[in-house]
């Protein structure tokens, strides 16, 4: 009976000397936390993708907003950052777009906002304005707008997340009021500050820089990651795969908020931290928020009345001759190269405008009328109904003097007037010898 027992407390010592390293594994995964750091940047006031091609069908604020509430919705603790380049141009339409990207961003509620050389584009009072949104730059100092040098976010799993940006000052022009320290100085500064007092469990640097010296920062003691934006045109093609050294991680934001950048930061009960990176494309897959929806047609509300509030001017200049004739004009000499024309894509350009409520979007027009914004081309489907769609004079140059006196030769180049609206942005595909077939004439 003795031995029986013996050998019952035996095999149960084993057992339980079996569940030993299990109960270890779970006892460190139970105290891993994570926190989940969701990146933008260079959105060059993309409000929304025009639409002209399948493949650059991405992006928009209406999709990102939807995305960021299905994503907070399964992970709790985010934290949301941008590297900067809001804006794009210094026109009045594109102050529009400026100013409705920045309040679809304080709706979408992030968490630290970077700044770049383009959002300086209206000023400092422009930005000042926008007290919503979480401004953070740690080497610019803008006349009458002081931006936060660091920020800190705790999450309720008892993480610590601090972020800093510095901007690479080569990329800035002269701007009355700006000056610009030096980044990696700054940014070791910062670390250290923050380290010592705020005592974070990670730290995220954001850098406005080119690629190369960005990569640089991944040396900088007491950073954990390092986010860069920064792009020269909106057809610059991004690195955006992630760079692993000495545990630390570099990754790069997406064009025009095509895709969201997904960074999870995991810390285990140890303090060991490891990184798990993922790309999610914002494709027609994602729905549409609605509050965003009521925002872009806000903003093309306001884009039909400037388009309106220009016409009486347009008209005026327009009152002498046009330098354009017509397709109607060039039908009469060339009528088979006519009847290729009015079977393509480009024989009926302004009805795809019409189709989408787009018939008053200047941006829009440029590619789909004659001439628009130039002396003598068209000015509205009302004023100049006989200048609608991609017209002959759109490859081969104003054709009114031709038409009254043909000569050989007139518009040979027109080759070249392709890549005017075949971009990267509208027809990334586009390649001259496999399109031309399709309008051979």
């Amino acid at each position: 009976m003795k031995q029986v027992i013996l050998i019952f407390a035996a095999a149960a010592m084993t057992a339980m000397a079996g569940c030993l390293p299990s109960e270890r594994s779970a006892t460190s995964s139970a105290g891993a936390r994570e926190v989940l750091v969701v990146y933008t940047g260079n959105l060059l006031a993309e409000l929304k993708p025009c639409g002209c091609s399948k493949e650059e069908d991405q992006g928009g604020i209406e999709r990102r907003m939807q995305y960021l509430k299905d994503t907070r919705g399964k992970h709790r603790h985010v934290l949301l950052v941008d590297t900067g380049d809001h804006f794009k141009e210094p026109t009045r339409q594109g102050k529009l777009k400026a100013a409705t990207l920045l309040t679809a961003t304080a709706r979408m509620k992030y968490d630290a906002v970077a700044l770049g050389e383009r959002d300086l584009l209206y000023g400092a009072e422009f930005l000042r304005e926008r007290t919503q949104i979480p401004w953070v730059a740690g080497n610019l100092t803008v006349d009458r707008f002081e931006p936060a040098r660091s920020r800190v976010k705790r999450f309720a799993n008892g993480l610590t997340a601090g972020v800093i940006a510095v901007a690479d000052a080569d990329l800035f022009y002269d701007h009355v009021g700006l000056r610009i320290d030096d980044p990696r100085q700054t940014a070791s500064r910062l670390v250290a500050r923050m380290r010592a007092m705020e005592k974070p469990d990670v730290i995220v640097l954001l850098t406005h820089a080119q690629r190369e010296s960005a990569l640089g920062y991944l040396n900088l003691s007491g950073v954990d990651v390092v986010i860069n934006g920064h792009i020269d045109t909106e057809s610059d093609v991004v690195d955006m795969a992630p760079v692993r050294q000495d545990g630390k991680l570099f990754v790069q934001s997406s064009s025009r908020g095509q895709k969201m950048g997904e960074l999870t930061v995991r810390i285990d009960a140890d303090g060991e931290k490891s990184f798990a990176h993922n790309l999610v494309k914002l494709d027609s897959s994602v729905k549409f928020d609605s509050e965003m929806v009521k925002l872009y047609a806000q903003y093309n509300e306001k884009v039909e009345a400037l388009f309106f509030e220009t016409l009486a001017g347009k008209r005026d200049k327009s009152k002498s001759s046009s330098v354009y004739a017509g397709d109607s004009a060039c039908q009469a000499c060339h009528p088979a190269e006519h009847a290729v024309w009015s079977r393509s894509r480009h024989g009926h350009a302004y009805d795809t405008l019409r189709k989408i409520n787009k018939a008053f979007d200047p941006e829009c027009l440029a590619c789909h009328v004659v001439g628009f914004n130039l002396p003598g081309g068209f000015i509205s489907e009302l004023d100049t109904p006989r200048l609608k769609n991609v017209q002959c004079e759109v490859c081969h140059g104003p054709g009114r003097g031709h038409a009254s006196s043909p000569r050989s030769g007139f518009g040979s180049n027109a080759a070249a007037a392709c890549k005017q609206c075949h971009v990267k942005n509208h027809s990334p595909r586009f390649n001259y010898a496999k399109y031309w077939p399709r309008i051979k004439h």
